[in-house]
């Protein structure tokens, strides 16, 4: 559903003054909440190997699928037993389509009492890492179906947070007011508070933009940062004339910066021509720089000739770090003409980067043409290093060749490229 006026406002003002119940650094403390349904559930257990899936086999389960856990009766254990049982079952079914089939059987027969101890088995089993989105769909319908019990279990059980991401983020996707309501309070150990990232993340699978603008509203932190970062896909997603109105949301410069240089790459992936149409309509000059590199190196890869173009077209504080990206891959394709377009481009220190980028990469193929561009560099230290560098690599599979080029040009070296590189026998008078 769609983040309303009405629920962008609930929400922004539950998270301003609460700051969602947790601020960075905070220890974990005991749920105040009265009616848990777990206490103490053990962290995810070691993976076995014994199957040719790489997955624990069916046989080495019984540990976690058999162990007993306080239930309110003998005929609720046994369900869940046979359920735990059933679902070590379909886990061992090696065909993928049949694996879901069977899992979404078994997920619409399944009691809302009985979520609590088939995830628990689920966990302590090992099976987590080898059927990551078979989890995801256990706990999203748990969610579904009984998300209290779900955020009750995760609060207290979760040992790395990464559940607990997933299950909020299945919730708010559908009701967004209800799921920020229902982690009031909640607190999280470490840096980065999960119930919020995943908040923010099933926000956005229906509006990206609501999302971060309740966002903004929190304390500049880690937990921001990245609840603001899992966005991205969302924004990707919708496209480039959305995604520049996006980047314009952001208030804070450097997180600016930061969104726009990770939605670079895959705008640039989905479509190079359109993603540099977008670095023009970027309107504060560090995020368009910084973007700018990300999109003209996937652009290069593709259409040089039109990066070049697009480059040149920039403006200059923008052309100049665009340029990073074209230098390296034409240095690989050619680099007399990468080191002529270079030239072309202009002496602005600023191109410096792009100038280094090419010597690393020409150095190898090309030495002399490398060594002929190194003046190019705005700062003698970095000649210096780059004469040096590029010497002592070519001297590696052509050592009298870059000796020769070092007497030959002795004059303009730095001495002590010289006598890194020159015999003492040989050194100039």
């Amino acid at each position: 559903m769609k983040v309303t006026s009405r629920g962008l406002l609930f929400i922004g003002l539950w998270l301003l003054p609460l700051g969602i119940g947790i601020m960075i650094g905070r220890q974990k403390s005991p749920s105040s909440r009265e009616n848990s349904v777990f206490e103490g559930a053990p962290a995810t257990s070691g993976t076995s190997s014994g199957n040719l899936s790489g997955s624990p086999s069916l046989s080495n389960q019984s540990s976690g699928l058999s162990r007993k856990r306080s239930v309110s009766s003998p005929d609720q254990h046994d369900r869940i037993e046979a359920a735990r049982f059933q679902m070590a079952e379909i886990l061992n079914t090696s065909n993928r389509i049949e694996r879901t089939r069977q899992l979404i059987q078994f997920i619409d027969q399944l009691d809302p009492s009985e979520y609590d101890g088939v995830v628990s088995g689920f966990r302590e089993s090992g099976w987590v890492d080898y059927n990551r989105s078979e989890y995801v769909m256990l706990i999203s319908a748990w969610m579904s179906q009984d998300p209290h019990s779900a955020i009750d279990y995760f609060e207290q059980s979760e040992p790395d947070g990464w559940s607990r991401k997933t299950a909020i983020a299945a919730w708010a996707a559908e009701d967004p007011e209800a799921a920020a309501g229902a982690i009031d309070g909640l607190q999280d150990e470490g840096d980065v508070n999960d119930w919020i990232v995943g908040l923010a993340q099933g926000m956005a699978r229906n509006d990206p933009a609501g999302a971060l603008k309740t966002l903004q509203r929190l304390p500049a932190d880690e937990t921001r940062k990245q609840a603001i970062r899992t966005i991205l896909p969302e924004v990707v997603s919708r496209g480039t004339d959305f995604a520049g109105e996006w980047v314009k949301m952001i208030e804070e410069p450097k997180l600016q910066r930061e969104a726009a240089t990770g939605l670079a790459r895959p705008l640039a992936d989905r479509d190079p021509v359109a993603a540099a149409e977008w670095i023009r309509d970027i309107n504060t000059v560090g995020a368009r720089r910084d973007a700018s590199e990300v999109v003209a190196d996937v652009y290069a890869a593709n259409d040089m000739e039109g990066a070049k173009l697009w480059t040149e077209s920039l403006p200059l504080d923008t052309m100049t770090e665009a340029a990073e990206g074209v230098a390296k891959h034409l240095a690989r394709q050619d680099p007399a003409e990468a080191a002529q377009w270079l030239q072309n481009l202009g002496d602005d220190p600023d191109l410096d980067g792009a100038r280094i980028l090419f010597l690393r990469e020409a150095g190898s193929q090309d030495p002399q043409i490398a060594l002929d561009s190194v003046p190019t560099l705005s700062k003698s230290s970095d000649q210096e290093r780059y004469y040096r560098d590029i010497l002592k690599t070519w001297s590696k599979t052509d050592k009298q060749a870059a000796i020769a080029w070092a007497i030959d040009n002795s004059a303009t070296l730095p001495p002590k490229v010289i006598k890194s590189i020159v015999p003492k026998d040989q050194h100039p008078e």
